[in-house]
């Protein structure tokens, strides 16, 4: 009797899937044999969580409202707790999707490209707030830490507005930082603030930043084997001073 139930059931419920009508086909005969406590909650969990994400939740609520109209011994306080769980946990999958897409769509709107050796590119995109600029500061000196970078290129072509001081900190890590893409209004508007240029280096486009980012390198470069060399002239030179023994 109840196989016969549940096929009318099916049937009645006209599944848009295969794999819509194989899980009614494993919540109804839980449904209307009458079972309780937790072999019934054994029984319908799975299909019932499944559910949702096959239809949508109205879809569901509408085919639950049909088999509760056509099944007289539905076992609605079994159900309910379960509903409940249910909510809880779309609820909890829904949220982390949602803080996952920040992640993501933060990534994307600050990308750091290692483009050199010891050179950082960031093409900054889309519209920024406190949140996003402390982020995304984290994110840079992170990178910066771990690279060993020596220059970082900030590409603002993309954005409306910028906190130049977000950058302050690069030049903690003993990072120097160029700045290009900047828009006649936000320079205007940067000079009215009184801001600090000299945390920067202004470039006219990326081609200029790039450009000075290489020569700044080849400059570092230069420094570090001049500073080299110095320490070992330093050396006392005994050897060239010993009288040579016959």
């Amino acid at each position: 009797m109840d196989d016969n139930r549940v096929e009318m059931l099916v049937e009645e419920l006209e599944a848009g899937s295969k794999h819509e009508e194989k899980l009614w086909r494993k919540l109804l005969p839980g449904v209307v044999s009458g079972a309780t406590g937790n072999n019934l909650r054994e029984m319908i969990r799975e299909p019932l969580f499944g559910l949702p994400h096959e239809l949508g939740e109205t879809a569901l609520g509408a085919k639950l409202k049909l088999v509760i109209g056509r099944t007289p011994t539905f076992p609605t306080t079994e159900f309910l707790p379960l509903i409940l769980e249910l909510c809880g946990e779309l609820r909890h999958d829904s949220e982390q999707a949602v803080r996952e897409l920040e992640r993501m769509l933060s990534e994307l709107a600050t990308p750091i490209i290692r483009i050199w050796a010891e050179v950082l590119l960031v093409p900054l995109i889309g519209s920024l707030d406190s949140d996003w600029a402390q982020g995304m500061a984290e994110k840079l000196l992170e990178r910066v830490s771990t690279t060993r970078a020596k220059v970082v290129v900030v590409d603002i072509t993309g954005v409306p507005t910028i906190d130049i001081e977000t950058f302050s900190a690069v030049k903690l890590l003993g990072a120097e930082v160029i700045l290009t893409g900047l828009k006649p209004e936000i320079a205007h508007t940067l000079v009215k603030l009184g801001i600090d240029f000299r945390m920067v280096v202004i470039a006219r486009d990326l081609e200029d930043a790039l450009r000075q980012a290489i020569a700044m390198i080849e400059e570092d470069r230069s420094r570090q084997r001049k500073i080299v060399w110095a320490r070992g002239s330093n050396f006392p030179g005994e050897c060239h001073n010993r009288k040579v023994l016959p």
